[in-house]
């Protein structure tokens, strides 16, 4: 990462800022974060906590991120701004007025400041509507489109995730996450088996 003060102080005073967009480029290599981004944790909870409750949800995305890539020293290290991201990322959901996609951003954040590896970066593929799935039975890779696979809530973490939803009033993206761990039907061989 180049030096990124200019920035944080431009981002700082607003939400809207291009600077996020910046920050955020600079802060990824392919979509995964450096080790050395989780220093910006204590400046995201610090920011973010100054933001109005209503212009916090894209730093708090990128926060998400953030977290969920950071070596478990700095997790550690930085556990009281972790938590601060995440009980701000949790009061948002109820309220927040963005369109069903940022919701679903917004609630793998949660996951990522929770140090959820796998949902905490891939909840997101709800918003693609369809994803990559090997058949346990005979090793066919294909697409599931999430709107034909069979619903389903096979354990704490979807029933958890389908009632934040609920809660928020979001019933488009609580039937995703239902599909998204719900199963689905090798087009090869016909065997049915979970999508996740």
């Amino acid at each position: 990462m180049t030096d990124l003060k200019p920035l944080l102080d431009a981002a700082a005073t607003d939400p809207r800022s291009r600077a996020w967009d910046e920050i955020w480029h600079q802060s990824s290599h392919q979509g995964k974060y450096d080790a050395a981004s989780a220093e910006l944790l204590p400046w995201l909870a610090a920011t973010c906590a100054a933001f109005r409750p209503e212009d916090r949800e894209k730093a708090l995305i990128f926060a998400g991120f953030v977290a969920v890539d950071a070596p478990e020293s700095r997790r550690e290290h930085y556990a009281a701004e972790i938590a601060a991201l995440r009980a701000m990322a949790l009061d948002r959901l109820p309220v927040a007025t963005s369109p069903d996609s940022d919701f679903v951003y917004l609630l793998q954040a949660v996951l990522g400041f929770e140090g959820d590896e796998r949902w905490g970066k891939e909840l997101d593929r709800i918003n693609d509507g369809e994803v990559g799935v090997t058949c346990p039975s005979c090793d066919e890779e294909t697409y599931a489109d999430l709107a034909g696979t069979e619903p389903g809530l096979p354990g704490p973490l979807p029933e958890r995730l389908h009632a934040l939803a609920l809660e928020a009033g979001r019933p488009e993206v609580a039937t995703a996450i239902t599909h998204l761990f719900g199963r689905t039907t090798c087009p090869a061989c016909g065997t049915a088996f979970r999508v996740f």
